[in-house]
């Protein structure tokens, strides 16, 4: 095996720690081992090349026990020229259509032949953003960073209790500040609703469904950065390293994650930029969806991350709003919005 240098290790500690920190679920570890990375299978041909200068845009998943539905996605749009970092999180209940007519939800993407191929392409056809780097996480390999990095303290904000036999998920964790170790943390994330009669079924903004759960852990995110992004924890290089290389895929390259780490370090948190895929959750056919916008979607990728270039270009371009000359035009009848329909996705 390839020895890493020391100099590697600091490296690898920092990215870890830091994309931890960031993404709350999973996606700290996705570095580790660089120089013995997991092949990607037959995700190489839908992955854009990264810009050297500007911004790339990393797909980061975090994985059931089986590998075959992403329980969170996230798009990380890294800008190395201003040195700033959105994110956008994407339900894991989007409703997507295949090209045979059927629809699916979006996390199940990953139980198709052509995985990682095929979840790249149907994020690309729903943000019409380029993904450079794809990185994988299973629970295990969140489980045992948060351990090992010596847990994380956070004011849980309800009771929450869930047991789902079928999934061997058993939640249950008390309201209020508390240290949380790996498999806490891996619970609170992972947490959506109470059993029925264990208190309210869906408190606070868990009642949004996988909206109110983004929230929740967007707030995760921030705390664990801030407790995490800390010198001390290069001490856990190894221990860290051995973790992730068995619970990782990821094409990311040693430079990219360097751009993207010191990008990190620099980043206020509190001041970090996220969004979620514009849409609302919906019943059809009994089936619980979250039907995104493509209209609404359009709009908040061209202003928020910039794609396409050449017309978020002409952004700065136009004049200020009370520039503006409007020429006067005959009343019109508004017409009612027509039913947003989801993109088709190659299957």
């Amino acid at each position: 095996m390839k020895k890493i240098t020391f100099a590697k290790k600091r490296i690898i500690i920092w990215i870890l720690v830091g994309i931890l920190g960031l993404t709350s679920i999973f996606f700290g570890i996705q570095f580790g081992k660089l120089s013995h990375m997991t092949s990607m299978g037959n995700a190489g041909g839908a992955l854009e090349k990264a810009p050297q200068r500007g911004k790339f845009n990393v797909l980061l998943l975090g994985v059931d026990e089986d590998g075959v539905r992403a329980d969170t996605i996230m798009i990380f749009s890294v800008d190395n020229i201003n040195n700033t970092v959105k994110v956008l999180s994407i339900p894991r209940d989007t409703r997507i259509t295949l090209n045979t007519g059927k629809s699916i939800k979006i996390n199940s993407c990953l139980g198709f032949e052509s995985r990682e191929k095929f979840m790249v392409e149907t994020i690309k056809t729903i943000t019409k953003m380029p993904i450079h780097y794809y990185c994988e996480v299973n629970f295990d390999g969140f489980i045992k960073i948060i351990d090992i990095l010596g847990g994380v303290d956070y004011d849980v904000p309800y009771d929450m209790n869930y047991d789902d036999p079928a999934q061997d998920l058993h939640i249950h964790l008390k309201a209020g500040p508390q240290h949380l170790d790996g498999q806490a943390a891996h619970d609170f994330v992972r947490f959506r609703h109470n059993n029925k009669g264990e208190g309210v079924y869906a408190p606070g903004e868990y009642a949004q469904g996988d909206i109110g759960r983004i929230a929740a852990q967007q707030n995760f995110i921030k705390e664990v950065f801030r407790q995490k992004m800390q010198p001390q924890y290069l001490l856990k290089a190894v221990e860290i390293i051995d973790a992730a290389y068995t619970n990782v895929r990821t094409n990311f390259s040693v430079s990219s994650a360097l751009d993207f780490v010191n990008i990190l370090k620099s980043t206020d948190t509190t001041e970090l930029e996220s969004f979620v895929l514009p849409g609302e959750g919906k019943y059809i056919g009994k089936v619980s969806y979250y039907v995104y916008s493509p209209s609404d979607t359009k709009e908040l990728i061209l202003k928020e991350f910039g794609y396409p270039e050449d017309e978020a270009a002409k952004l700065d371009d136009e004049p200020a709003e009370s520039e503006v000359v409007e020429e006067e035009k005959p009343e019109e009848t508004e017409e009612p919005e027509q039913e947003k329909t989801p993109a088709t996705v190659i299957n």
